[in-house]
């Protein structure tokens, strides 16, 4: 099938009036922000289904998660997932998806540890002093970021079990950020406000 402009974004169309979010076009995962709550979607049931020991032909934000961490468990290789998009696409909130699943996924029959937690938890933390609301956005990440998510290296036998391994665990973090708009301490365009946590 020949893929052009006008073909891809009628089947967008289509897709976004029946609540279908997601959609594959290659490797590439096209998300499209629905700017309401889609009942079910990233349910803990549903994250669960994802998790598997080969990943689904199903568009889905978590089926691109357990690409990354199949990776990380059957060829012990790093893996990256890029989200990148214009403000107000979702990013800030498909990055929480990815590091939900990730963390569930190398857990120990569901039980989320400490760690685990204190690495979901950095999310508001990062909001209140990197997030704003713009004209187009009420929570716009004002800075980029690169967060590298670590986890225990074990033996293959060991970590194609998923979610039942500690080997395969989430054991640590490190976020880096850059490009913060500094400008915005002291000067917002009207209709337009400081970071969030000179408001809480």
């Amino acid at each position: 099938t020949h893929l052009h402009e006008p073909a891809v974004l009628s089947s967008l169309q289509n897709r976004f009036d029946i609540d279908k979010i997601y959609t594959f076009t290659g490797p590439i995962l096209i998300a499209l922000n629905p700017f309401k709550m889609i009942p079910g979607i990233y349910d803990e049931q549903v994250l669960k289904g994802f998790i598997t020991d080969k990943p689904s032909g199903k568009p889905h934000v978590f089926n691109t998660s357990n690409a990354a961490y199949r990776g990380i468990c059957d060829r012990q290789k790093s893996q990256t997932v890029l989200i990148s998009g214009e403000s107000g696409a979702g990013k800030t909130e498909t990055t929480k998806h990815v590091m939900k699943f990730l963390a569930l996924a190398g857990s120990e029959d569901g039980a989320v540890t400490n760690v685990e937690k204190q690495v979901l938890e950095s999310n508001p933390l990062l909001e209140a002093f990197g997030n704003a609301r713009t004209l187009r956005n009420d929570n716009s990440s004002r800075f980029g970021k690169f967060i590298e998510l670590q986890f225990r290296g074990g033996s293959k036998a060991a970590l194609q079990t998923g979610m039942s391994g500690q080997n395969s665990r989430l054991c640590g973090a490190r976020i880096r950020t850059y490009l913060l708009e500094k400008v915005r301490v002291c000067d917002q365009q009207e209709g337009e406000r400081n970071y969030h946590i000179f408001y809480e």
